[in-house]
């Protein structure tokens, strides 16, 4: 199936390429820049191949191979295949972050703001289906660290939940509401990466506002809201 692109995910793509490799032999430039070179080299490395094989299948030759870098300079920036991983993924996340929370604080009423915000992170997922892996399933296969770093990255997206409930005449005075509406949300996104479909990810852009509006404000908004997302959404096809 080809992907379906949006304007939203040509403007913007999360596109973890590989740096040009660094010309053999004396080349005059300075420790720190080969040294940044070769570590964006690694990380683009990692992404991709994860996002192919799976955390638990790549090895570090693997990376090392797609690389183009020795086994001795991978030690020299990372402690380990988990390590370099990480920090992968700390990059594509706080990528993501930073997108979403700029869609959502632009101007306009808070149901609009969540509408764009979520545009944005389907569309940033759709963009890449390696990204999309790497951000969305592959954090799981980490270790212990992984339910760390979802608390901490989910709290950062529901936080942007709590303006609806504090709107809400029926969701005021339920504290843990943002949470059950954003996990929603999060599975149907894991669902449809895990099954090899993140480029199909904005089409759920109507789907997925109905649910979350219809739990601040039942459904007469949340079906106007649905309206507009299914409409911006024709307009970007």
């Amino acid at each position: 199936m080809a992907k379906r692109e949006t304007k939203a995910s040509k403007r913007e793509a999360p596109q973890p390429a590989a740096p040009t490799r660094l010309p053999r032999g004396p080349h005059g430039l300075p420790r720190e820049q080969i040294a940044q070179n070769q570590r964006q080299r690694l990380l683009a490395a990692m992404v991709r191949v994860c996002g192919e094989k799976g955390y638990e299948a790549t090895s570090v030759s693997d990376v090392l191979e797609a690389a183009g870098v020795g086994r001795e300079t991978f030690y020299e920036l990372f402690e380990d295949k988990r390590g370099c991983f990480l920090a992968a993924h700390t990059l594509l996340v706080e990528d993501l972050l930073g997108q979403v929370r700029a869609a959502y604080e632009a101007p306009g009423p808070w149901p609009e703001r969540v509408r764009n915000g979520l545009a944005r992170l389907l569309a940033w997922l759709a963009a890449d289906s390696d990204v999309a892996r790497v951000v969305v399933v592959e954090m799981a296969a980490a270790g212990p660290v992984y339910a760390e770093r979802f608390q901490e990255y989910f709290h950062l997206f529901t936080a942007m939940l709590e303006e609806g409930r504090e709107l809400s005449e029926t969701a005021r005075d339920l504290p843990h509401i943002t949470s059950i509406a954003a996990a929603g949300v999060f599975a149907r996104v894991y669902e449809e990466v895990a099954l090899g479909r993140s480029a199909e990810l904005p089409s759920l852009l109507p789907t997925l506002t109905f649910e979350l509006m219809v739990t601040f404000f039942g459904e007469e908004v949340a079906r106007e809201e649905a309206r507009k997302a299914r409409e911006e959404d024709q307009a970007a096809a």
